[in-house]
């Protein structure tokens, strides 16, 4: 255990608020990475002896939720995000000297307890889980390590990433050249990106603060978050039921997986991500082998999976724990999550609700009161976000039966079967309950709620994975218990070791197909003279300026310059937008009169043309070798970019 020291606790929360104030440039990216948390945690828990794996957990974690937040506040006041670091360090002094000022000297801290402390430095409840941690980090990092990368074949991307995943890093890297919040959408200027945008902000805060390539934080956060979502699965586990539990569930929830390479080696498709994505019968959702996909195609859920995981910690903590700073944090979390990603906060919130009315209707008033108020916290900071939505499109219908009990077997697997096991033996622990009604909420929504626009109703699928793999994993830990007291002497006790053996291994083949997929496919983004073309915009061109080039799922430009286009593919803007411009820009991209090109990209503020491999196959190519109306300002063998005159 970490124990009380001599100095006043205030006086080292104090120390990383001066680290956080220092202009240490790129020295303080690991700092920003655990400093604001573990001030805030050290201040939350009042100097307290506390367990290692849950430092790691709530420092990390609370950082998620502290950086863009501030970042938003210093926004908003016109400080501007460069002082995000600053100002974390700024709050952390004050709250300790605050807390220092108003301490109460009548209690002592706690003695530290020798035989607890024994305990908790095992090798098997500290350096083991660890250890897993790491290991799943590095997983992950392979196959990001790849992607985006440049090399002798040009810009080099998975093909799935470069659709999303080129997407995410363009908001980002926009937002890093012209920090706005929420993000400017740098595929339809002066649109933003108004919900999910929290990955954004965190990711392009943490380069605007330390000078760092936003695309070197994201592969290290990657890997970073899921490090932390399985020490938060570890700790969540090991609060709610034991550590037997937790070093299962924490493997079960990361690398497990369902039935879906049934389908895959029967099909022996050669592109997995689409045929499990538009082929597969009645749903678009295998692919989301439980969360293994999201870190190895990251999105704004790769941060939500880890938000919504120290969530449930801060809801346990709350349920054994009624204290005002309990709820406060708790509402603080429920309240960001929705920025992160506002699906995966839907289910939450509902289950919540549920337990408040739950345990009004039990007469527990108190308990009530306090889930309430958290929740009250939580709505609060998340109903601006609200106010950013209206007027856009419309993504939600309601809707009945959307996935069949098969194609739930064939996500989950006979992991289900333990999982409702689990379950029904965890029935009298009040502990479990947030599971079950999180369950219960995402299995309704699921069935009920409809996103047409984005056939993401899936990710529904994906948080009912939360509840099945820790219902799942105490099923497995109780049976090994018993087996273990019994000497595995019984014929029953030998069966329940094979059904848990084999929903285990017929797990794991899916997880293994999607990460060797993920792993070794590619798809050239930009060739080498592209490259060396957008090398040259983001050098040379203005950071506002607005391009045009062939409109795309997968444009070049934002990804490398953060710089906008006027248009790329049309499903990301009707997504965020509802806006297709598809048809007029392939109309402008075929115009041969080069007096009405420049009349229409000068109504539409767009300065420079990008003429590459994908622009040769339009008129345009021709148009504009016009000199009278287009200027070229930089040229390769291979690409030509023109400067519209008067622009």
């Amino acid at each position: 255990m970490i124990r009380p020291q001599l100095v006043p606790y205030q006086c080292w929360t104090a120390a990383t608020g001066v680290l956080l104030l220092l202009p240490l440039q790129s020295f303080s990216l690991p700092l920003l990475f655990i400093l604001p948390g573990l001030g805030f945690y050290v201040l939350y828990k009042s100097g307290k002896q506390t367990g290692i794996l849950e430092a790691i957990s709530y420092s990390i974690s609370l950082t998620l939720v502290l950086v863009p937040t501030a970042a938003t506040v210093m926004y908003l006041t016109g400080v501007g995000v460069a002082m995000t670091g600053a100002a974390l360090g700024l709050a952390v002094i004050t709250v300790s000297i605050l807390s220092f000022v108003f301490r109460k000297n009548s209690v002592k801290p706690p003695e530290a307890n020798k035989t607890t402390d024994r305990q908790s430095h095992k090798l098997v409840f500290l350096a083991l889980p660890i250890l897993l941690a790491v290991l799943l980090a590095l997983v992950v990092s392979v196959p990001l390590s790849k992607s985006p990368v440049v090399s002798d074949e040009g810009l080099v991307m998975n093909p799935t990433e470069a659709g999303d995943l080129n997407f995410h890093l363009s908001i980002i890297a926009r937002y890093v050249e012209s920090p706005h919040i929420p993000p400017e959408d740098p595929y339809l200027p002066s649109h933003y990106v108004d919900y999910d945008f929290f990955m954004h902000v965190y990711v392009g805060t943490l380069s605007v603060v330390t000078s760092v390539s936003s695309l070197t934080i994201f592969k290290i956060t990657i890997p970073l978050l899921f490090f932390t979502l399985s020490i938060n699965i570890y700790v969540l586990c090991r609060r709610t039921f034991n550590n037997a539990t937790a070093l299962i569930a924490m493997i079960l929830y990361t690398v497990g997986g369902g039935l879906a390479w049934i389908l895959i080696l029967a099909q022996r498709p050669s592109d997995v991500f689409p045929y499990l994505i538009y082929q597969f019968g009645d749903t678009a959702a295998v692919k989301y082998d439980q969360t293994l996909l999201y870190y190895l195609l990251p999105q704004p859920q790769t941060f939500a999976l880890v938000i919504l995981a120290f969530a449930f910690i801060l809801w346990v903590t709350l349920l054994k724990d009624l204290k005002a700073r309990n709820l406060l944090l708790f509402g603080l979390v429920l309240g960001v999550l929705p920025y992160y990603h506002l699906i995966t906060a839907f289910p939450l919130y509902v289950a919540v609700g549920i337990y408040v009315v739950y345990k009004y209707a039990r007469r527990q008033v108190t308990c009530a009161k306090y889930h309430a108020g958290a929740l009250a916290v939580g709505g609060a900071i998340a109903s601006p976000l609200l106010f950013l939505l209206i007027g856009g499109p419309t993504q939600v219908a309601v809707a009945f039966s959307t996935y069949s009990l098969f194609f739930i077997f064939i996500v989950f697997g006979l992991i289900a079967v333990l999982a409702c096991a689990g379950a029904y033996r965890s029935l009298n622990n009040e502990a479990s309950k947030p599971f079950l009604l999180f369950a219960f909420s995402a299995v309704v929504a699921m069935n009920v709620v409809a996103l047409p626009l984005t056939n993401n109703s899936y990710r529904f699928l994906v948080y009912l994975w939360l509840p099945v793999a820790l219902f799942a994993s105490y099923y497995i830990s109780t049976v090994i218990a018993r087996l273990t007291a019994a000497r595995f002497s019984s014929a029953k006790s030998s069966l329940k070791v094979l059904a848990i053996v084999a929903a285990l291994m017929l797990a794991l083949p899916t997880s293994y197909l999607l990460w060797d997929f993920y792993n070794n496919e590619s798809y050239v983004l930009a060739s080498p003279a592209e490259v060396q073309a957008l090398q040259w915009i983001k050098v040379n061109t203005p950071k506002d300026a607005i391009f045009l080039e062939a409109p795309s799922t997968f444009p070049r430009i934002p990804l490398e310059t953060g710089r906008r286009v006027v248009f790329a593919g049309s499903i990301y803007t009707i997504q965020y937008h509802g806006v297709d411009l598809q048809t007029e820009i392939e109309a402008l991209m075929n115009e041969r009169s080069p007096e009405s090109l420049s009349l229409t990209l000068t109504q539409l503020n767009v300065s420079y043309v990008f003429v590459g491999s994908r622009e040769q196959q339009y008129e345009i190519a021709t148009t504009l070798k016009d000199t009278n109306y287009f200027q070229s300002v930089y040229s390769n063998p291979m690409v030509t970019i023109y400067k519209v005159k008067n622009s």
